[in-house]
C-alpha cells in the first residue's frame, strides 16, 4: 500500500478507536491527529474534514463488497456490513454534520437505482427527467430506512424486518416503467 493509503488508514483507523469512548460529533480533527501522532496540516492535505474522511471509510469498504448471493445488487450485503459495523455507522448516519455520510450515501444508492432503472427498460425508452425523479424517489425510501434503522441502533435485521429492499425496488421500478413505457 502506497504512503499516501497508509496515512489515510491510519487516520481511519484512529477515528475508528476513538468513536469507541467518545461520539462521533465530539471528536474534532485535531483529536484524531493527536491519537494518530500526525498533525492538522496532514490531515488537511487528505480530507477536507472529519466527515470525508467518513466517507472515505465507507467508500473503501463499499468497494470491496462483493454481490454473494448473485441477485445484481450489493444492497442486501451492504445493510449486513452496517450491522456488523454498527457502533460506526450508526453514529455516521445519525450524524446531521455538514458533508455528512447520509448525503454521500445518497449518490451512491442513485447511482446504483438509476442504473437499475436503466437496466429494466433495455431498448425502451424514458424521458431523463422521469428516470431522474424514480431514482431520486427509491434512493429516499431506501436512505430513510436505513437512517431509521440506524438511529434505532441497527439492534434487529432490517432484512428480517423489513421487506427486501431489492426485490420490492425492482417490482416497483418494472411496474413504473411498464407503466411510463406503455403510455
Amino acid at each position: 500500500m502506497a504512503k499516501p493509503e497508509l496515512t489515510k488508514q491510519l487516520m481511519a483507523n484512529t477515528l475508528k478507536s476513538l468513536m469507541q469512548a467518545v461520539p462521533l460529533d465530539k471528536i474534532n480533527v485535531q483529536d484524531i491527529v493527536r491519537a494518530c501522532g500526525l498533525n492538522r496540516k496532514t490531515f488537511y492535505y487528505h480530507f477536507r474534514d472529519k466527515q470525508e474522511l467518513i466517507c472515505w471509510i465507507f467508500d473503501k469498504e463499499f468497494a470491496d463488497l462483493k454481490d454473494w448471493n448473485r441477485n445484481n445488487t450489493i444492497i442486501d450485503e451492504l445493510v449486513d456490513h452496517l450491522r456488523s459495523n454498527k457502533d460506526f455507522y450508526s453514529a455516521a448516519l445519525t450524524s446531521d454534520a455538514q458533508n455528512n455520510l447520509r448525503e454521500h450515501f445518497f449518490q451512491v444508492i442513485y447511482n446504483g437505482i438509476l442504473s437499475d432503472i436503466k437496466r429494466i427498460l433495455g431498448i425502451q425508452r424514458m424521458k431523463y427527467e422521469d428516470m431522474k425523479t424514480t431514482a431520486t424517489y427509491f434512493t429516499h425510501a431506501v436512505i430513510g430506512s436505513i437512517t431509521q434503522w440506524a438511529k434505532e441502533g441497527m439492534e434487529t435485521s432490517l432484512m428480517e424486518n423489513s421487506v427486501n429492499f431489492h426485490s420490492l425496488t425492482r417490482d416497483c421500478l418494472q411496474y413504473i416503467i411498464t407503466e411510463q413505457v406503455g403510455k
